[in-house]
């Protein structure tokens, strides 16, 4: 709103074209008091008469913005004393070029800014207000480029001053480096990019109302995280085409983000029976991906309740949390494959991508501590219900093996891959050595989570033996502490009641 001359900023810039910033946008606080009663500026805005030709000083004042809590905002074409002067198109344009030059080479790290031209009844024809946008970065302090870090900068009543030794510590324990999926796409046509982004499945999955207006709808891109604004432009981030870009195929570098499924006839690679490729943001291919591979999977009949019905031989629910987990745990620098579920005679192997992170182990997937190699994707597929509560997914997909009497399932861990394979039925006589201590050492880690008994009997119930077996069952609990998987919970108890554990309880 405008009063003689005065004007109302908001303090929250929500991202907006040139020129579309409503009047009186909703904020969090107006800042209407730095013109009434008496005009003063505060920390999170700084007038400016024109565009300085000192670039030096500018710098440190985008630094000093971009290290305060919430950013803050320049505007040129006020005076000192809260009257709007205004400035002439070619000083915006020069004043744009020059601070986004600033932004990206001057400053270590970069910060991106954003701006708006803000036109205002009283103004003379042909100038405007230029509001200048520097967010607070994730990673601080922000200092001069070829500088030491003691040359950070801060507001201050006001004022823009050098960081004391206690504010640059403060910075650097709220420091965190920007995720990937945080990160802007690198692209000649961010915006070409960011019309491919449908979000209408999104909504519908978080409970969001889908907004009609444009405008509205690239708000809502920004508060999803889909989209930053940067020079001008709504540019997309990763996370954003990951989640719900309708073609992959249509940015350059995300080709291969997309999943490739293959059945092949028997149990080698040397004939693929049926290839599909889902080159959609996840949110727009998960399930439909799902429902196409449960459907070239064998199926059996069982009698329940007197009706026979046909239920597949996998279960479902452990596909869905492998791949999503493949999914979620992929390493994304890698351009130079898919995750691939493979689809065999006699078991599924799901390959992502990136090995495991170097503090996690195979034999330690169940009842492990999270570790998140992308957070903010793991997070949201969360969030959109395509996998479960964050560290239970193996867990979730280990127990469904147990209930299907499947074998255990397998980890392989290669220096530039990761894969889950998931085995057909067998009974125990089919079943190897390993896949025998291996199943023998999942039922027991599942046991130990849920805070139930492992004996012989209920290892004897798992492989489906019956109670003469039990001298099997014994020879494999100690092949499988042979192998330092398990051990004795109560040693000295009597052979009938000996418990065990996982080596690491």
């Amino acid at each position: 709103m405008v009063h003689k001359n005065r004007c109302v900023l908001t303090y929250t810039l929500h991202i907006h074209h040139v020129s579309e910033i409503p009047r009186e946008a909703p904020a969090d606080r107006g800042i209407s008091e730095t013109l009434h009663p008496i005009p003063h500026e505060i920390n999170a805005l700084d007038w400016k008469s024109e565009p300085s030709s000192d670039s030096k000083r500018l710098a440190e004042h985008l630094s000093a913005f971009a290290n305060l809590a919430g950013g803050g905002f320049l505007v040129f074409g006020m005076t000192p004393f809260g009257e709007m002067k205004g400035l002439a198109q070619e000083e915006i344009k020069r004043a744009v070029a020059s601070l986004g030059n600033i932004a990206r080479d001057g400053l270590q790290p970069s910060c991106q800014i954003d701006h708006v031209i803000m036109e205002y009844p009283g103004l003379s024809a042909g100038v405007a207000l230029l509001i200048v946008h520097i967010p607070e970065t994730s990673q601080k302090p922000v200092h001069i480029r070829g500088k030491s870090i003691e040359f950070s900068f801060i507001r201050s009543g006001g004022q823009t001053r050098k960081m004391d030794e206690s504010e640059i510590r403060r910075a650097m324990l709220s420091s965190r480096p920007q995720r990937f999926e945080e990160l802007p796409l690198a692209t000649s046509d961010p915006e070409a990019i960011a019309r491919t982004l449908d979000i209408v499945p999104v909504c519908e999955r978080l409970k969001k109302p889908y907004p009609d207006d444009p405008q509205k709808r690239l708000e809502l891109l920004a508060d999803l995280g889909f989209v930053v604004r940067a020079a001008g432009k709504a540019v997309p981030t990763y996370l954003g085409v990951l989640i719900a870009c309708r073609d992959l195929n249509a940015v350059p570098g995300c080709e291969r983000f997309g999943i490739q499924v293959t059945q092949f006839r028997g149990s080698s690679k040397l004939s693929a029976q049926k290839e599909l490729y889902y080159q959609e943001g996840y949110v727009h291919c998960f399930d439909r991906m799902i429902g196409d591979i449960m459907a070239l999977l064998p199926h059996s009949e069982v009698l329940e309740r007197a009706t026979r019905k046909t239920v597949p031989v996998y279960p479902e629910l452990a596909l869905r949390e492998l791949i999503a987990n493949a999914v979620v745990h992929r390493d994304y620098s890698r351009t130079d494959s898919r995750v691939q579920v493979e689809i065999f005679d006699d078991r599924i192997e799901i390959t992502n991508p990136g090995s495991l992170l170097p503090e996690m182990e195979v034999n330690r997937l169940i009842d492990q501590q999270p570790r998140a190699r992308n957070e903010v994707l793991t997070s949201f597929m969360r969030n959109l219900g395509f996998c479960e509560e964050r560290g239970s997914g193996i867990d979730r997909a280990a127990l469904q093996m147990e209930l299907y009497g499947l074998p255990a399932l397998e980890f392989v861990d290669y220096p530039d891959s990761f894969r889950a394979i998931i085995y057909a039925p067998k009974v125990f006589r089919q079943m190897s050595q390993a896949e025998r201590i291996r199943t023998a050492y999942q039922h027991t880690c599942l046991h130990y989570v849920m805070r139930k008994v492992v004996t012989n009997a209920s290892l004897r119930e798992r492989l489906k033996l019956n109670p003469n077996q039990s001298q099997l069952v014994s020879k494999l609990i100690r092949q499988t502490i042979e192998a330092t998987l398990i051990k004795t919970a109560n040693p000295g108890a009597s052979p009938r009641y000996i418990r065990y554990v996982p080596y690491w309880a």
